[in-house]
């Protein structure tokens, strides 16, 4: 029998049934924040971490239902920040793996040309390498360098000797008589009269305000971080330019008479310079040259040469020198090699201070007395320096 549908049949209303977990989600969000905020007052932070306390200590409460009850209440503390010196003792030691002697003969700035080279390197007889001043204290450069502080301030050097450096140096290298030559390019980093004269930027000066010079020259500020970029991109294009070992000179502060940077108590005190820099600790020349010794070092240790550093006062030999702020024992450890400026009487001496400080390697090798006048037979490496009477006069 046919359904009858002359009836009207009414629509089914749809029910949202999906509306019920919303509803419920959508509320125990709300009562997630009410309890987030409403629970804040009883939160108590120690330095174990943070806990909920109810009790009325808690939230300032003196355990009587007191109507300050629901006041926070907290002691005062007064925020002290302390800056503390470095601790160039922890440094690990990661230079001067595999170093081999180096036998140079040292040639000044004002010595160099391109026959003084090739008869140098030619005429090596004890020796295996040349010791070439690149960057004197005048601070013009033997090359033509392209760091933009070394153009923007005139420094850079471009005539005849620097259009020939490419193809000079590996001929220096290699001699007729297949003996290979070593060549190691030394480098004035913090006596500049240059750069010094030509920019406020980078001069370190006196309590006075003027530019500070002595009788080395006219000083540059350790701390400023520009210099230390200028230096870092000079000695990778000395690397660039085919030198096997760079030297960095005069990496030392100025030591003034009477200059003191701690008192009687312990207590630091004002410094007789004025720096670059605005600092938040007392400056004072150990963490300017440590500091910069160790950014330096950093900086170039995917260096594809050998990287070394002077010092210049025996008791940076053993520990800190607090007036010129350097330290061969932390120097051993990052850099390849350290030289000394010495005599034929004392540099035995010298050596004996550094035994025990050479993490890897041979002190012999690492340790390089540059002597006037003398080759040091008995050790496996040193700096010939060759003067004239009148020169040493």
């Amino acid at each position: 029998m046919a359904r009858n549908k002359d009836f009207y049949q009414g629509r089914r209303q749809r029910r949202n049934y999906w509306l019920i977990p919303f509803i419920l989600l959508l509320g125990l969000i709300t009562l997630l924040v009410v309890l987030f905020y409403g629970l804040q007052k009883y939160a108590v932070i120690s330095d174990k971490g943070v806990r909920v306390s109810f009790t009325d200590t808690a939230v300032g409460g003196t355990g009587e239902g007191d109507a300050d009850a629901g006041q926070l209440s907290f002691d005062t503390v007064i925020p002290e920040i302390v800056f503390q010196a470095p601790d160039y003792s922890r440094v690990q030691a990661v230079a001067g793996k595999n170093v081999r002697p180096v036998r140079a003969v040292y040639i000044s700035a004002g010595e160099v040309t391109i026959e003084r080279l090739q008869n140098a390197a030619a005429n090596l007889v004890d020796g295996n390498a040349l010791m070439i001043e690149m960057k004197p204290r005048n601070g013009q450069l033997l090359w033509n360098s392209k760091s933009p502080v070394a153009v923007s301030y005139g420094s850079t050097l471009d005539n005849e000797f620097s259009a020939q450096l490419e193809t000079l140096i590996p001929a220096l290298k290699e001699r007729e008589d297949g003996k290979r030559v070593w060549l190691v390019a030394q480098i004035s980093c913090f006596i500049d009269e240059l750069l010094a004269n030509r920019s406020n930027q980078y001069a370190l000066r006196s309590a006075a305000g003027f530019n500070f010079t002595d009788e080395n020259g006219s000083w540059l500020d350790p701390y400023n971080p520009e210099l230390r970029n200028y230096i870092v991109d000079l000695v990778r294009e000395l690397y660039d330019l085919g030198f096997d070992e760079v030297a960095l000179a005069d990496v030392m502060h100025p030591v003034v008479e009477g200059m003191q940077v701690q008192n009687a108590e312990g207590e630091m005190e004002q410094s007789p310079f004025l720096y670059t820099r605005e600092m938040s600790t007392e400056p004072d020349p150990v963490t300017a040259i440590c500091g910069f010794a160790v950014y330096v070092a950093d900086q170039l240790k995917d260096r594809s040469g050998l990287l070394s550093i002077y010092v210049d006062s025996p008791q940076a030999l053993v520990r800190n020198n607090e007036l010129s702020g350097q330290n061969a024992v932390l120097f051993m450890k990052i850099y390849d090699r350290v030289y000394y400026r010495t005599d034929r009487y004392t540099y035995t001496y010298n050596l004996q201070d550094m035994e025990g400080s050479v993490p890897y390697g041979d002190v012999h090798d690492r340790f390089v007395p540059v002597v006037i006048n003398l080759i040091p037979h008995d050790n496996s490496s040193w700096v010939y320096i060759e003067q004239l009477a009148e020169e040493q006069a």
